[in-house]
């Protein structure tokens, strides 16, 4: 890598990480590309070389979130022996997202979205990213013995859909709360595809 490209890619994560300090603290909408170009100290014409609009920039975060959150989860799954164990875990760590500032922002641009299809896509591609996750968790299980076998494609989207289904009490509880639920949730799951 040249070190032009290094320079070009740490302007690029500058800017993002000023963005989203603006977007964490103002939201989506309220915060403007002037607000990010005096924060970051960048010009105008480097924030639209790297990204061509808003909604690019804010999706490049998304992302780079996304990202973090899967680094955290490999390292918390390492110590831990027992599928069981590691799907407590992982609802746990799901459930901890709620209280990441981003959220707040991440909702209220996926509601203004106006259909443009790229930014959908990009969008859709962003929340299946835990997706290998739930499936090399399951499976894993599986073949240990610890789950019965099941269709592998079928239990990972009843658990995509139960840990998505349950991001709506966010709406209604805090997030300690909202860790318990989906303890039990896991309970119940486990109830259903445990070996005994």
């Amino acid at each position: 890598m040249t070190k032009s490209t290094d320079h070009g890619e740490q302007t690029k994560r500058n800017i993002a990480a000023k963005a989203k300090e603006l977007f964490e603290l103002k939201g989506y909408a309220a915060t403007t590309m002037d607000e990010i170009r005096q924060l970051s100290g960048s010009s105008k014409g480097s924030i639209y070389h790297h990204f061509k609009n808003k909604e690019v920039l804010f999706l490049y975060i998304l992302e780079l979130s996304m990202l973090e959150w899967i680094g955290k989860w490999r390292e918390m799954e390492k110590p831990l022996g027992t599928a069981r164990e590691k799907l407590y875990r992982l609802a746990e760590h799901y459930a901890e997202d709620f209280r990441n500032p981003l959220l707040r922002a991440a909702e209220e641009f996926s509601g203004s979205e106006n259909g443009d299809h790229e930014i959908r896509n990009k969008l859709l591609e962003l929340t299946r990213m835990h997706y290998p996750i739930f499936q090399q968790l399951l499976e894993e299980g599986m073949q240990s013995g610890e789950f019965r076998p099941l269709p592998l494609e079928d239990l990972t989207f009843i658990l995509f859909g139960l840990f998505g289904g349950l991001s709506v009490s966010y709406y209604n509880y805090d997030t300690d709360r909202i860790i318990g639920l989906y303890r039990n949730a896991i309970d119940v799951l486990l109830q259903g595809i445990e070996k005994h």
